[in-house]
C-alpha cells in the first residue's frame, strides 16, 4: 500500500535523521565512545513501540455494532491530526533541528549528562514508533483490515538506506524539498483518513448525514477493486460519499494546501 510505504518512509527517515545528527555531533567531538549511548537509546525505543504496539491492539480491539463506529471514527480523526501534527511541525522546527541537537549534544558532553543523549534518541523512535502505530491502525481500518506489513517494511527499510546515504557518502540530498513534496501526499492520506473517520461517525450517530449520497460513482470508479479499492485503501476514496464527509475533505485540503504552498 502505497500510503503505508510513504508514513514510514517519512516517519523512519526523521528518526533516522535524528539518530544520524546525534551520531554526527559526537563524531565531530571526536567522542565516538559515547555513541553507544544513541544505540541505547534506539533499541530501547524500539522495543517500547513494540510494547505500545501490543498493548494498544489488545486494549482498543473487539468492539461491536456502535462502538466500534466510534473507534473507528475517532482513530481515523486522531490518526489525521497526528499526521497534520508532523507536517506542520516539520515546517516549522525542520530548519533548527540540527542546530538546536548540536547544542544538547555539547552540553551532555560538557556536563556529563550522557543519559540526556540516549533520552532524546529513545524518545525520537519512540514517537515515530507511536504515531506510525496508529497510523497502521487507521489504515488498517480504511482498507477493510488489511495490515500493510510488507510496504510499512519497505518504507522502514528506504528511510534506512536514505539516512545512511546522507550521513556517510558525500552526495547532495534535498532533504528539504523531499519533505516539502512528501508533505502533499501526506495531505491527501490526512484528508481521506478524515473524511472516512467523519463517516464512521455518521454511521454511529453521532454527527448527522443530511445528503447521502452526494454522488454515487459506483458504477464508473468502485472502491471495492482495482483502482478504487487502491485509492480507498491509501487515500480515503468513497463512491458515494455524504455532503459532510465532501464539505470535510475539500476544506481541509484547501486549508492545509494553502498552508503547503506557502513559503
Amino acid at each position: 500500500m502505497a500510503a503505508a510505504y510513504l508514513i514510514t518512509f517519512r516517519e523512519g527517515l526523521e528518526a533516522a535523521l535524528i539518530i544520524g545528527i546525534l551520531l554526527s555531533c559526537l563524531r565531530a567531538l571526536k567522542m565516538n565512545q559515547h555513541q553507544i549511548y544513541v544505540w541505547g537509546g534506539v533499541v530501547a525505543g524500539l522495543i517500547l513501540s513494540l510494547i505500545f504496539a501490543w498493548a494498544f491492539s489488545l486494549l482498543l480491539g473487539g468492539f461491536e455494532g456502535k462502538s466500534e463506529k466510534i473507534y473507528e471514527g475517532l482513530l481515523m480523526i486522531g490518526a489525521a491530526g497526528l499526521i497534520t501534527h508532523l507536517i506542520v511541525w516539520m515546517r516549522i522546527q525542520g530548519r533548527q533541528i540540527a542546530e538546536h541537537l548540536k547544542t544538547q549534544v555539547e552540553l551532555s558532553v560538557k556536563t556529563g549528562m550522557l543519559w540526556s543523549i540516549a533520552f532524546i534518541a529513545l524518545f525520537s523512535v519512540v514517537r515515530e514508533g507511536i504515531e506510525t502505530v496508529i497510523f497502521f491502525q487507521a489504515l488498517s481500518v480504511q482498507s477493510n483490515g488489511a495490515l500493510p506489513f510488507i510496504s510499512g517494511g519497505a518504507g522502514v527499510f528506504s528511510a534506512v538506506v536514505l539516512a545512511v546515504v546522507i550521513f556517510y557518502t558525500t552526495k547532495k540530498i534535498p532533504i528539504n524539498e523531499f519533505f516539502r513534496y512528501t508533505s502533499y501526499f501526506l495531505i491527501l492520506i490526512s484528508a481521506g483518513l478524515l473524511a472516512h473517520g467523519v463517516v464512521e461517525l455518521q454511521a454511529a450517530g453521532w454527527i448527522p448525514t443530511y445528503i447521502k449520497p452526494l454522488y454515487d460513482l459506483s458504477a464508473i470508479l468502485p472502491e471495492t477493486t482495482g483502482l478504487g479499492s487502491f485509492l480507498k485503501a491509501g487515500f480515503g476514496y468513497d463512491a458515494n460519499p455524504s455532503l459532510i464527509a465532501v464539505m470535510t475533505y475539500v476544506t481541509y485540503l484547501g486549508i492545509f494546501g494553502a498552508i503547503l504552498r506557502r513559503r
